[in-house]
């Protein structure tokens, strides 16, 4: 039988990518500088952090989080048109109707089964322990795929899209949105957040899409808020707001940014979060500028924003396109000085996400020569199906761009391409 619609309005996710990835500088050089003290006294500890997003076996022994960013579409994906169909709405990689992407399979509503490509395999194999998504649709039923990743010991760190934040669009209803989003990251019990969430993040990249820290401040205030109200008993995941590299009349990138943001949040302590709090930069730099010389300064970027702000960073994107000459070296740092770093330091720099698992599809669909913002990837492209999946209108659960007839998934084969190689070694 069809599912009524819910009253909650479309989810746009508009991933301004070629303008994002451009528009990030590689700030290898500068006018440095320095912070005063080299190191605070910390004020979190690892065991702390790791009991509050549910860390554990689930990671490296130093409880370092080796991650990878996941939104695996083939084609025809577009985010510029992902919402003009039911299977794309929201961009959301993460919800039952595609686990024929990275999972064993697929039964649709119509009793009909289909294979899975099983990317949640891949990364497990690949040493990953932890997997960042972008987009979320909470009307969209996820506990398939956070099981998943629960069975394989992989964590998540469960997104919250740009649309909930953008003025005129999701930000001004978050009385109504926020519990939906909360209700729909809860266990099978309903009872707490999903044990695969090791965190949320909210929002990306704020300055390229149309919203700021003053969003970000309200929307965190009113999430702890509401978290308090109406979910009081449920376990506290770290909280953090991913943000562009580029440097904006600041002394280091995203300074400005966090500045504003903590200031705001300051004094707010419902739900301790000032203790769930971390900062998630998104550089392409090299190792030398995170860990030994930023902007001239003599001292990484990682030890200088951990001492002017107190709290985490979590990388949660990390990497560098392949059109660079050198890319797989300033890979192979950027990943084996953070593991070192972490484990060294496990209470400034919690883990790292390599961006990404796969080379986005809408530039770069069958492999080959990609353009600089679609060749982050570890897997590339290619122009085998693998197979196709027919859904029917009754394996959707919202039907804003409806009626949902005819709605196929064609998983394509993905190829390794050189950086695969350098992840598996340093993650391994």
């Amino acid at each position: 039988m069809k599912k009524k619609q819910s009253s909650i309005v479309p989810i746009s996710n508009e991933q301004k990518t070629h303008r994002r990835l451009t528009r990030r500088r590689f700030l290898g050089t500068g006018i440095g500088a320095g912070i005063g003290a080299a190191l605070f006294t910390p004020r979190f500890t690892w065991s702390r952090l790791a009991h509050q997003a549910g860390a554990g076996a689930s990671q490296s022994p130093a409880g370092f989080y080796k991650g990878m960013c996941y939104s695996a579409f083939p084609p025809p994906y577009d985010p510029s048109t992902a919402n003009q169909t039911c299977i794309f709405f929201g961009s959301d990689i993460a919800y039952n109707n595609m686990a024929p992407l990275w999972g064993t399979g697929y039964t649709s509503s119509s009793g009909m089964t289909f294979s899975g490509r099983n990317d949640l395999q891949t990364l497990k194999g690949m040493g990953v322990t932890l997997v960042r998504l972008y987009d979320w649709e909470p009307r969209n039923p996820h506990l398939n795929f956070l099981n998943y990743c629960t069975q394989l010991g992989i964590k998540v760190i469960a997104p919250v899209s740009n649309y909930f934040l953008r003025p005129g669009q999701g930000f001004e209803q978050r009385e109504t949105l926020i519990p939906a989003l909360i209700r729909s990251y809860r266990n099978a019990a309903g009872t707490d957040y999903h044990p695969a969430i090791a965190g949320i993040i909210m929002g990306n990249e704020p300055h390229l899409n149309h919203f700021g820290a003053a969003q970000c401040e309200i929307f965190t205030r009113d999430w702890v808020r509401i978290e308090q109200r109406d979910f009081s008993g449920f376990s506290q995941p770290l909280i953090g707001h991913p943000v562009d590299f580029g440097k904006r009349n600041e002394q280091f990138p995203a300074w400005g940014f966090w500045k504003s943001l903590l200031e705001g949040l300051k004094s707010t302590a419902t739900r301790d979060l000032q203790n769930r709090l971390f900062l998630a930069p998104q550089p392409q730099n090299d190792a030398s500028y995170l860990f030994e010389n930023a902007e001239g300064s003599g001292k990484g970027y990682v030890q200088q924003t951990y001492a002017e702000f107190q709290k985490p960073l979590l990388f949660t994107e990390l990497g560098h396109d392949r059109t660079k000459p050198n890319y797989l070296n300033v890979v192979d740092g950027q990943l084996k000085q953070s593991i070192a770093y972490g484990t060294q330091h496990p209470e400034q720099l919690l883990g790292i996400c390599h961006f990404q698992f796969d080379d986005k599809v809408w530039l770069c669909p069958t492999g080959g020569t990609c353009p600089t913002e679609g060749s982050f990837g570890v897997f590339s492209h290619t122009n085998t199906v693998l197979f196709t999946v027919n859904y029917v209108s009754g394996d959707f659960t919202h039907f804003d761009t409806g009626p949902c007839t005819n709605q196929q998934l064609k998983p394509d084969q993905l190829t390794q391409n050189p950086v695969y190689n350098t992840v598996v070694a340093d993650y391994s």
